[in-house]
């Protein structure tokens, strides 16, 4: 008709438009859901796995990812993160260390913690983590000696019964609280006591510290067989060398632990 404007063109515009943002919508959503869009780029400073594991832990932060859901595969992180499959899944076995997450073979991984369960008060967890720093120096400067003086005074029954703890669960308390009770100073064990409970703090129950992990226990296990053995040969300075190489390795392994994920220990 004559006279009329024709809106065809217009409309077709429009339409095209309306394609492009509903597009550009749908593939935001499918980057929230797999994660995509919180990816930043790695950079340096930190290891790279380190930086692909605080990464993960930020999108369970922000609910990207949430509880009892199942992890994109290495492949695809590692496409996304732009880091080989082995850097992911070295992120992914610390994660599952921690409890962040747990990894079932054959199926993947899935988030154990919600991000409300992963958010930490700075400030608290500092000034544990200081106390933490602090009681295992004073360890350090003196456990080996008491370590070395047990080697000479001890009798074979209590090192026998020593033996006994190696397996237990709660090992690292219980190993080193018999061992000091082989020396009949009471207190040396309240001593003892006072540092542990320095180095507990029930506000940090939901990752798993090194001493609960299988790797770490594994390692402390044999770093008390050491020491047990020294004993048993009446050596009071392997005792004294493994108890301090002990020590040193807690240290190094909770500082890089709580460095990772909870910020970094101030050293004095």
């Amino acid at each position: 008709m004559s006279g009329q404007a024709d809106f065809t063109p217009a409309c077709s515009i429009l339409l095209a438009i309306s394609r492009k943002l509903c597009k550009i919508e749908f593939n935001r959503i499918i980057r929230k859901r797999t994660g995509v869009y919180a990816m930043q780029k790695l950079t340096g400073g930190m290891k790279l796995y380190e930086q692909v594991l605080k990464q993960i832990e930020n999108l369970i932060i922000q609910g990207v990812y949430k509880k009892g859901e199942l992890l994109p595969g290495e492949l695809h992180l590692a496409e996304e993160m732009g880091v080989s499959r082995i850097t992911i899944r070295e992120a992914l076995r610390l994660l599952n260390e921690a409890g962040v997450i747990e990894t079932v073979h054959g199926k993947g991984s899935y988030v154990r913690l919600s991000g409300m369960e992963l958010l930490h008060s700075d400030d608290s967890h500092m000034d544990f983590l200081q106390k933490f720093l602090e009681s295992t120096e004073i360890r350090l400067m003196v456990e080996p000696i008491l370590a070395k003086e047990a080697a000479i005074h001890a009798t074979d029954e209590e090192i026998d019964r020593l033996g006994q703890f190696l397996a237990d669960e709660r090992a690292e308390e219980t190993f080193h609280r018999e061992l000091i009770a082989t020396l009949h100073k009471p207190i040396l064990l309240r001593w003892l006591d006072e540092l542990f409970q320095m180095e507990t703090d029930t506000s940090l129950q939901q990752l798993k510290p090194p001493v609960r992990q299988k790797t770490h226990s594994q390692c402390i296990r044999e770093q008390h067989e050491k020491i047990y053995e020294a004993l048993r040969e009446r050596d009071g300075e392997f005792a004294y060398f493994y108890m301090k190489q002990h020590l040193l390795y807690m240290k190094k392994t909770y500082k890089e632990f709580y460095d990772l994920f909870y910020g970094k220990l101030k050293e004095s």
